[in-house]
Order: structure tokens, then C-alpha cells, then sequence
């Protein structure tokens, strides 16, 4: 009765093909412009009382909607996003019910100006799913230990200059 009840409980393939959606458009709006309805758009993937924790050169946590703006408007004025590109990798979707967890690769590259890999990383994510809509409720970021520190150092050295809200 319970291997029953768990594979009633079981993802469907339409909120999977759903999760799996909510990747790519993350992938798609971080690379849009910094301006304001572009940060909306981004933030409108997560529940209002979402978590981000990114772990690279500096550990941060970015919490509810103000911290999720403020994630990306840090990394579109301090970092030269224009010239970057994010790509969905590997990923393994797991859950049943309303919940799901997600492990999943991403990766960045130059599209103007350079060749090759900026960065890859893993998130690791919750999703929720509430009145038949998944959102992100919690997103860890964690980038490769091979990652290229020094490259990014130098914009983040920068940051009091350059970060400004949209």
C-alpha cells in the first residue's frame, strides 16, 4: 500500500517538463538586461519568500524578493553580463506531491569579445508547487572548484563603483 500511495504521489511528466522549463528561463532571463522590468521578470520565478545562497568568491544569501533583486542588479552592474552567456547543463529532478528537488549544472560562457568558459557550477533547488504553478522556493549555487577565482576578482574589487539597483 505505501509503494502504491508513493507512485500516485509521483511527479507527473507534465511537472517535470514544467521544472524543467523554470531552468531555462532562469538561464534566459539572467542573461537580459539590468533594467528594472528585466530584474521582475527574474524574481518572478521564485515564491516571495524564496532563498538564494551563492557560493563563490564571496558567500552571500539573498532572501524574499528584495534580496533576489538585489542578486540581480549586483550581478548585472558588477559583472559584465552583456558579454556572457548561461547554458542549463546536466540535471536530475526528484519528488512527489508539490515538491520537488532539483540538482542541476550550469554553465557560463563568452559570447562577445572572448572565447570559451567564463564558469560552471551546480544549484541545488527546491521547487513548490502551489495552485498548479512551480516556483523556485530555494537555490543554492555552488561553482566548480576549478572555477577561475581571479578572473571574476577584479570586477568584485570593483563593486562599490560599479553596483547600482535597477
Amino acid at each position: 500500500m505505501a509503494e502504491q500511495n508513493k507512485q500516485l504521489n509521483q511527479l507527473t511528466v507534465a511537472d517535470r517538463f514544467q521544472i524543467f522549463e523554470q531552468l531555462n528561463l532562469h538561464q534566459r532571463y539572467i542573461d537580459n538586461d539590468g533594467s528594472r522590468e528585466s530584474a521582475e521578470k527574474y524574481v518572478s520565478l521564485y515564491w516571495p519568500e524564496a532563498t538564494f545562497k551563492v557560493n563563490d568568491i564571496r558567500t552571500n544569501l539573498f532572501e524574499g524578493v528584495a534580496g533576489l533583486k538585489q542578486l540581480y542588479d549586483y550581478a548585472h552592474s558588477v559583472f559584465p553580463l552583456e558579454k556572457m552567456r548561461h547554458a542549463l547543463g546536466t540535471f536530475v529532478i526528484e519528488g512527489s506531491g508539490n515538491t520537488a528537488n532539483v540538482e542541476w549544472n550550469w554553465i557560463v560562457t563568452w559570447k562577445a569579445e572572448k572565447q570559451g568558459f567564463v564558469s560552471t557550477g551546480t544549484y541545488t533547488d527546491t521547487f513548490e508547487k502551489r495552485d498548479g504553478v512551480w516556483k523556485c522556493l530555494s537555490r543554492i549555487s555552488d561553482v566548480d572548484p576549478n572555477w577561475p577565482v581571479a578572473l571574476f576578482q577584479p570586477w568584485v574589487d570593483e563593486q562599490d563603483k560599479t553596483y547600482k539597483a535597477s
